[in-house]
């Protein structure tokens, strides 16, 4: 009766820890240059070393330029990516360098290298780490603190989540993408649906999709909410990795598929939830709002205000607003500025011929700016070998270089302000593709049409030419791009930028005012833009100032005068007693797994959290970095809003001994659920890596009989 997810879970579980999460043993863990240096930091703190460093592989991608002739131009992120150089040698770490042919965006390097095989357990600290359970694994976006605990120790502290099941049977329609399947699915089960689930694709369509297909659908699990994504390996999962570098070869290869054959759901499996959506209702699909879940047919019109509550129609408003749309409108035929086709959810071989198969023949409008960026130098070669290249010239398309690039624009890559892109990316935050910029996701057919005529397209309405594939025969190597302010291959160990270490204080009972930040889906890039993500400190005071920084300020860096942090008396400063604690809006920390964000909370001073849902890499985050994340009904959590809004000095207090919270205005209490090794910690300043690291002999007898 074990579901795929139960079968790959169980089998990697060192132990469980009593009144807590479950030890996991990680057989992969990636590394990228935002995420990881304070990691490392954290290991020189502790003077401990690397685990297991044959089981890490680091590359650069997010500041990486894709016009890489020339240098990083931002010292900061340049910095960024040469402290990533240093610590792999420091600590003995496979490094895939910038400019090499082994490096690209790391979800997309590490399926085409068979760096990530079935059955695995796979991290990284970033959220689209997703992408990797295509080939059925478990793979999980986790944050910095949790990067450091597998560095240290080869395994997580996690709880299990639940499991769903998402069928999509039938045959999908001409022009009907996986990107479109994964728009359409997160419009049906909404960006926070999934949350604390791990899910589990099926059914006829999914199982007839390519890989390529698959690592998309994968990919966007997160924007759900789901923990992870993952696909029962068949023959087409192993028909993509054999004979990829780094998966098993010849006897050793038959003996792991037949064990991989046996990866798959159980016919009488329970699931949590479970699923099921007919493929032919699926048509082409663009997004009209700020986040993944605000779609519709490409054919169909934005939603109205009618039968929403206030809530509702509020949060609407304000993603229209932004996108400078309106109810009821149509999308199709609407100007766009940019179009963008790359990032590691549409970045790979078969989007590139996708998008060639519609402009074949056709000339680029003039009046959009197209970056096209390949999610590593492997697809880029084989480009060139399948001649798309020329096919993309002759239509007035550049072939940019190997990079992250516009999906959160930390390199060059930005979208001005005000501007319209449709894009293959995976999120439509507000700034997300530069401050002030305006986000349509697409597939790679639609974002190809609209870049031939200038305006949102229906992919269905143009002749689409099929490219034939062809097999890569060689990857041109190439030395690490030189780059004067960059010392790629240094061997000197990173360095935080001021020095400074996290001092925790411990919890007991907090009585504070509130600072009411009833933002629904209030995701980390609202909570800390990307482009504070490029440096290596963790002095919280930094972060700290950039806590919902494009939220409190225009794009001219003055005060948005009606937004809560900017009124008085919640523009003062937390201190004891004193705006410690924020009642947040259903879903508080979706999007990216980047610590930054709790690290900005904490920075500003809060020592709370309290909602009615959270996303689950951000909640650990959160408790990782001692902020307290509270769980409360929503009509509780509606309730102290209400109080707010009538004495802005309401008093709440949280007690962490008797786990409750208590609005001292009506006198009303509520429990909260918080495990008792966590309770713990936070009670007592105590350390995940040191209670991994003490229970070193589990690791390795797990290891033995592994």
């Amino acid at each position: 009766m074990n579901t795929l997810f139960d079968k790959i879970w169980d089998s990697h579980v060192v132990q469980n820890v009593q009144d807590g999460p479950t030890q996991l043993y990680i057989d992969r863990l990636y590394c990228h240059e935002v995420t990881s240096p304070q990691a490392f930091d954290t290991l020189r703190d502790k003077g401990i070393k690397v685990f297991r460093p044959d089981h890490v592989v680091a590359m650069p991608d997010h500041n990486t330029p894709s016009d890489q002739q020339k240098e990083i131009s931002d010292p900061i992120g340049c910095k960024q990516v040469d402290t990533l150089s240093s610590n792999c040698a420091a600590f003995g770490i496979k490094h895939f360098a910038m400019g090499t042919k082994d490096n690209g965006i790391i979800h997309v390097v590490g399926p085409e290298k068979g760096l990530s095989l079935p059955g695995m357990t796979i991290v990284c600290g970033d959220s689209h780490t997703s992408t990797h359970g295509a080939v059925g694994a478990i793979a999980m976006g986790i944050g910095t603190s949790e990067v450091a605990q597998v560095l240290a120790s080869q395994c997580i502290l996690q709880s299990k989540p639940k499991t769903m099941r998402i069928n999509i049977e039938g045959e999908l329609q001409p022009g009907v993408t996986a990107k479109d399947v994964a728009l359409y699915i997160m419009a049906q089960v909404t960006t926070s649906g999934a949350t604390g689930y791990a899910v589990e694709y099926a059914g006829s369509a999914i199982r007839n999709m390519s890989m390529e297909g698959r690592l998309t659908l994968s990919n966007l699990s997160i924007e759900m909410g789901s923990r992870a994504g993952l696909i029962a390996p068949d023959e087409i999962t192993f028909a993509y990795l054999k004979d990829r570098e780094y998966a098993p070869k010849g006897a050793e290869w038959d003996a792991a598929v037949a064990k991989w054959r046996q990866l798959k759901s159980d016919d009488n499996a329970v699931f949590d939830k479970e699923l099921t959506f007919k493929a032919e209702d699926i048509k082409p699909r663009i997004t009209f709002g700020t986040n993944p879940g605000a779609g519709i047919a490409i054919d169909g019109t934005i939603p109205t205000y009618d039968g929403m509550n206030e809530a509702d129609a509020a949060q609407l408003k304000a993603q229209l607003d932004y996108m400078q749309f309106k109810p009821g409108q149509k999308l199709e035929g609407i100007p766009v500025d940019y179009c963008f086709l790359g990032a590691c959810t549409n970045g790979r071989i078969e989007d590139f011929r996708a998008f060639a198969s519609v402009v074949k023949g056709k000339k680029k409008a003039p009046n959009v700016v197209a970056w096209l960026v390949p999610g590593s130098w492997l697809v880029r070669q084989q480009i060139i070998e399948e001649g798309i290249d020329k096919i993309l010239k002759d239509a007035g398309f550049e072939l940019r270089l190997p990079s992250c690039s516009s999906c959160l624009a930390m390199n060059p890559d930005k979208v001005p302000a005000g501007k319209l892109s449709i894009s293959t990316s995976n999120r439509n935050f507000v700034g997300r593709q530069g401050p002030g910029a305006r986000t349509i996701l697409a597939s790679p057919l639609t974002v190809a049409a609209s870049a031939i005529t200038g305006v949102v397209t229906d992919p269905r309405t143009l002749e689409i030419s099929p490219i034939k594939a062809a097999e890569v025969t060689k990857v041109v190597a190439s030395k690490p791009q030189d780059c004067p302010n960059c010392a790629f291959g240094a061997t000197a160990g990173s360095q935080s930028a001021d020095g400074a270490k996290s001092v925790h204080k411990a919890f007991n009972v907090v009585k504070s005012t509130c600072l009411p930040i009833n933002i629904d889906n209030n995701n980390t890039d609202n909570i800390i833009p990307a482009r504070y993500l490029a440096f290596t400190t963790r002095d919280p005071k930094f972060y700290g100032d950039a806590f919902m920084h494009d939220i409190r300020f225009d794009a001219n860096n003055k005060p948005v005068a009606d937004f809560v942090m900017n009124i008085a008396p919640f523009n003062e400063t937390p201190a004891e007693g004193k705006r410690e604690i924020i009642i947040g809006g259903r879903n508080w920390g979706s999007g990216s797994s980047r610590e930054h964000a709790a690290w900005a909370i904490a920075g500003y001073g809060i020592r709370v959290v309290i909602s009615s849902s959270f996303a689950d890499i951000h909640r650990n985050n959160l408790l990782n970095c001692f902020v307290l994340p509270v769980i409360v009904s929503e009509d509780f959590r509606q309730e102290l809003l209400a109080s707010i809004d009538k004495d802005a000095n309401t008093i709440v207090t949280v007690d962490v001994p008797n786990q409750t919270v208590t609005n001292e205005a009506t006198g009303h209490s509520e429990k909260f659920d918080i495990n008792g090794y966590k309770k713990y910690c936070l009670l007592n300043g105590y350390d995940d890596i040191d209670y991994l690291l003490s229970n070193k002999d589990k690791i390795e007898a797990y290891e033995a009989k592994k």
